[in-house]
């Protein structure tokens, strides 16, 4: 992959973007990390090959293997739900590909900068990035706080956003949209079919968490972006999020009837009525600097802003991994984490986006540090629901770090959850992390809670999938083998994941692929390729 020539604008390194960029950050930011990441990375070669052959043969093989994607909600603070899809991994990798080869002309297309913030196009193929990193969501909350601090004709701010954006963009504005960035359609009828496969029979929607939707979506919403430049109206946005600037109140009841009106007859949109406000200028500053640092309105701590500042999140596979570790390492010194911690828990709500940073800090202390916070953490489980994502995704990462005491309180915390049905577990998504976790120990209480959830939730692929993979992971061949029975009416990721997992069975899984290869199709030959490589290897088990 590393060797590899990327050239923009052509369709095989637009490919090859799309398997470095899932390979380093996952298909979505909603759903645990998928095994196919180092898949990917394995088979490279044969994947662009098959990718470049499915686009000349599209048809015919979206008619041989038809893209199954998990779609489930997901909690979004304390009280709201978003609807979230995990595209076929497969077909995802073909998706960003198309998508990323036109996304040179939709940048090219799209407002500047200083009005629109999210998900700037800029490919880094070294990196596997495809967005602007300094163009972000905090930038736009920086850049409108500023800009209404330093004009003084502004004494009103409008904020809204729009109500279900993902879900409800209408696909026939969006494919005129594709047509005019690609008039010859070679690329952009592609797009059209995966996205109306995706919706299903609605004529509507983009699955939300993946950044082929985003690019999209941001497409979506040009025309109304150039609409409001010219008419001379000032605002920023980010995705759905709009912050519109005003001389007086009149000002803003009229731009908020402009945009309603634009969004509707253009796009089939609305605003979101609760999350509509008109606020004064000292409103709009109070509230935006508490998103920003933290701080609640009746505190205004410098320290808990500079901790807010502070550039937490840690990639230990990058280039300078352990210079970056001891410099967030270095600047949370000044910091007393777990009091801080234990403040928030004291709150009958917590700040979310404070509470994220804080739980993730801890990854950079000590071990003791570590073990004491996540004690705490999950004695206030409760409390703390809201970010249980978060929690348990930095749980796992740093699992091998926790003493046994702190293991065992965290296994204790969980098992509770599960056998009082707690609501925190009751989507799919939080069930899965947990899943993770105690797939990071074989033993047989792990063992048996996967298999009780199993059987709970036989209808749930993604539950499924990952407690099978754990099962994998850790070679339990009375469970693959039993499995095997059950290969015809499996759906495909568990036939894909089947495949891999044959090759811990020895001459049962030899035999058994002899019998069953001639009813592969295309996809499920990659996953058999892969199968072998690791295979050979001897560390398939470690992939999983």
């Amino acid at each position: 992959m590393d060797n590899f020539t990327y050239r923009e604008g052509e369709l095989e390194s637009a490919f090859a973007l799309s398997l470095k960029n899932i390979v380093k950050f996952g298909d979505t930011d909603i759903f645990p990390f998928p095994y196919e990441t180092r898949m990917f990375d394995d088979i490279f070669s044969d994947l662009l090959l098959s990718l470049d052959e499915t686009h000349k043969k599209f048809d015919e093989r979206i008619n041989e293997s038809p893209p199954v994607n998990i779609s489930t909600c997901s909690s979004l603070g304390y009280n709201a739900y978003r609807w979230a899809t995990q595209i076929d991994p497969y077909w995802n990798a073909y998706f960003l590909g198309v998508v990323l080869s036109v996304s040179n002309k939709i940048e090219h297309a799209r407002a500047n900068n200083n009005f629109v913030y999210s998900y700037r196009y800029e490919p880094d193929f070294e990196q596997g990035s495809l967005f602007k990193k300094d163009i972000n969501w905090r930038k736009f909350q920086e850049d409108s706080l500023n800009f209404s601090k330093e004009n003084e004709s502004i004494k009103y701010v409008v904020t809204c956003d729009i109500a279900d954006f993902y879900t409800r963009i209408y696909h026939h504005r969006l494919e005129n949209a594709l047509d005019r960035i690609d008039p010859n359609k070679e690329t952009s009828s592609k797009i059209k079919k995966l996205i109306q496969t995706f919706s299903g029979t609605n004529s509507y929607g983009l699955p939300v968490g993946g950044p082929a939707a985003r690019i999209l979506a941001e497409l979506s919403l040009d025309s109304l972006d150039h609409s409001l430049i010219i008419n001379g109206i000032k605002y920023k946005r980010y995705v759905d999020d709009f912050t519109i600037f005003c001389h007086n109140k009149e000002e803003a009841h009229s731009i908020l009837t402009t945009i309603s009106r634009k969004l509707m007859e253009n796009e089939g949109l609305t605003l979101q009525k609760h999350k509509t406000n008109i606020l004064s200028k000292d409103e709009f500053i109070s509230l935006t600097q508490s998103k920003l640092f933290g701080l609640d309105e009746d505190e205004g701590s410098p320290q808990k802003a500079k901790f807010m500042s502070l550039p937490i999140r840690f990639d230990p596979y990058s280039q300078n991994a352990t210079e970056k570790y001891e410099e967030i390492k270095e600047s949370l010194k000044d910091f007393d984490l777990l009091g801080m911690l234990s403040k928030e828990l004291q709150k009958s709500k917590i700040n979310q986006p404070f509470s994220k940073q804080l739980i993730r800090a801890f990854s950079a202390t000590d071990d003791k540090t570590l073990s004491d916070a996540f004690n705490v953490i999950f004695d206030g489980i409760y409390e703390l629901y809201p970010i249980f994502s978060t929690i348990i995704q930095v749980s796992t990462a740093n699992w091998h770090r926790f003493d046994t005491r702190t293991k065992n309180n965290i296994k204790s915390s969980l098992i509770e959850l599960i056998k009082s049905k707690s609501f925190i577990l009751e989507t799919e998504i939080n069930l899965a992390y947990v899943v993770k976790i105690f797939a990071r120990e074989n033993d047989v209480e792990a063992q048996t809670i996967l298999t009780e959830i199993y059987k709970s939730h036989t209808d749930s692929i993604l539950v499924t999938l990952v407690i099978t993979q754990a099962m994998t992971k850790w070679k339990t061949y009375y469970w693959l083998s039993e499995l095997r029975r059950l290969f015809p009416t499996m759906n495909p990721w568990q036939r894909r994941l089947f495949i891999v997992s044959s090759y811990l069975l020895g001459d049962e899984g030899r035999h058994w692929r002899d019998h069953n290869k001639k009813r592969f199709n295309f996809i499920e030959e990659l996953y058999r390729t892969w199968g072998v490589t690791r295979k050979s290897q001897e560390n398939l088990e470690e992939a999983l």
